[in-house]
């Protein structure tokens, strides 16, 4: 039986790329913030607004939020749904660089649940753009959803407001972040092309249309007519430049390449109907991508013996047959749910194209009292050239790369922090600021290992 295991750990901690100092060097000075108003600071989105980490939403990683960082500088309060130690779910730990990653077992709760007031984040990890407006009792939606995140970040609906739009109007804001449309695409994204927001086939990003009309809709309630709130949206960045879609192709690969496997099979729809070929090039180059759920996997390529599917506890496929060489077969292909081919690929950044015109357009239509931060345009040349911020090199390389964490999605507290400068950056440009940038470096390291 053949197994190939896939070493995520590089050969080398020192890894140097093309970069851009963005140090910033100027002395701090008291924070001039132009014509925002910080008094009443909310933020508005999901998990990358309230500050989840590592696969979880926990109070060491919250204190690191993109909002608390901004309100911290300019010296404003910001409430947040503080959930204690280990998080909810529990956190994910590395514990050596092979790596192996495992969740903490323990489960963290909200600390401040009797908060008389809306928090002033409200990030909630799984948002879509739909539910900014959604009025849906609590207890229905969780049913429906199995999210328990509007439960923990959201207010009492009698009393604050139905929606999460309406418990931050309820704040009266005076400057709002708003950052959203993540999930309408990595919801698809990251099932492999296998789950997404489409109530008909559940198999696809949010359509267009849908999501143009719903972020008007909020974007139109939380504009401030008298032009004093000022609002600073972010748009989203594309799944080829975060390392859940970029570490395992790469390196499985190189794997094939020394083992002189010249291609892998997978299923190339999710009904289980039929299968593509992935060659090594399509590996490494990403025209196909696998995501970094799947590698666990690769310790089974070449059995015989359906452990895949009997360690995970998984029902073997009808079209499968388990004594042909996983992953190397047409009969019994590498999991479509762990794979992006071509076709699923485009339509994910199809979505992410339209989404962020969709997003620009609703800035340039109010352009007096929005402005935009291009996180996409940020991320894409992270990925491309490094960036030095600080004295910390960042990259988008998993686990080292200091960008972001054990997840592959969302950011570390540093990755945060440079994350609030973009925002503090697009605020200076456009509300007369002159906000010093925070110093990156003062922030705690990315990775720890875990016991």
């Amino acid at each position: 039986m053949k197994k190939i295991l896939i070493l995520l750990a590089t050969t080398s901690l020192l890894f140097f790329v093309a970069c851009e100092d963005r140090s910033d060097l100027t002395a701090p000075s008291a924070p001039n913030t132009g014509d925002a108003d910080f008094t009443r600071f909310v933020t508005i989105g999901n998990s990358l607004t309230a500050g989840y980490q590592s696969g979880s939403l926990y109070e060491s990683a919250q204190m690191y939020s993109m909002g608390k960082i901004i309100a911290n500088h300019v010296g404003t309060s910001f409430e947040q749904p503080i959930i204690s130690e280990p998080g909810i779910p529990g956190k994910l730990e590395l514990h050596d660089l092979t790596p192996t990653l495992i969740p903490n077992s323990g489960l963290g709760e909200l600390t401040n649940p009797n908060y008389a007031a809306p928090f002033n984040n409200l990030g909630v990890p799984g948002a879509l753009v739909f539910d900014l407006t959604d009025e849906t009792d609590l207890n229905a939606k969780y049913g429906v959803r199995g999210n328990p995140y509007f439960h923990i970040v959201m207010r009492d609906q009698a009393i604050f407001g139905a929606s999460i739009v309406k418990q931050a109007l309820a704040l009266q804001p005076t400057f709002i972040n708003f950052w959203i449309g993540n999930n309408d695409v990595l919801g698809y994204a990251t099932s492999g092309g296998t789950s997404g927001t489409d109530p008909a086939t559940y198999s696809l990003p949010t359509d267009v249309p849908t999501f143009t009309y719903l972020y008007n809709l909020a974007a139109t309630a939380i504009t401030d007519t008298t032009g004093y709130r000022k609002i600073v949206a972010a748009n989203i960045p594309d799944i080829q430049n975060i390392p859940y879609f970029t570490t395992i192709g790469p390196k499985l690969a190189a794997s094939l390449t020394d083992m002189g496997i010249p291609a892998m099979v997978y299923q190339s729809t999710h009904t289980g109907v039929g299968y593509g070929v992935a060659t090594i090039a399509d590996l490494a180059d990403g025209t196909v991508l696998l995501t970094l759920t799947g590698s666990p996997a690769t310790a089974y390529l070449g059995d015989r013996s359906g452990a895949y599917y009997a360690i995970n506890n998984i029902p073997v496929p009808p079209t499968v047959i388990i004594d042909s060489a996983f992953g190397f077969s047409p009969y019994n292909p590498w999991p479509d749910n762990l794979t992006l081919e071509p076709a699923e690929i485009t339509i994910s950044k199809d979505a992410t194209t339209a989404f962020n015109a969709v997003i620009q357009a609703t800035v340039a239509a109010n352009s007096d009292t929005w402005a935009l931060v291009d996180i996409n345009s940020f991320f894409a040349e992270v990925a491309d050239r490094g960036m030095m911020i600080d004295g910390i090199q960042f990259t988008t390389d998993f686990i080292l790369g200091n960008t972001f964490s054990l997840d592959g999605v969302h950011p570390t507290s540093r990755g945060y922090a440079v994350i609030a400068n973009e925002f503090i950056s697009t605020i200076n440009s456009n509300f007369n600021a002159s906000i010093p940038r925070v110093n990156v470096s003062t922030y705690p390291a990315s990775i720890a290992l875990g016991n």
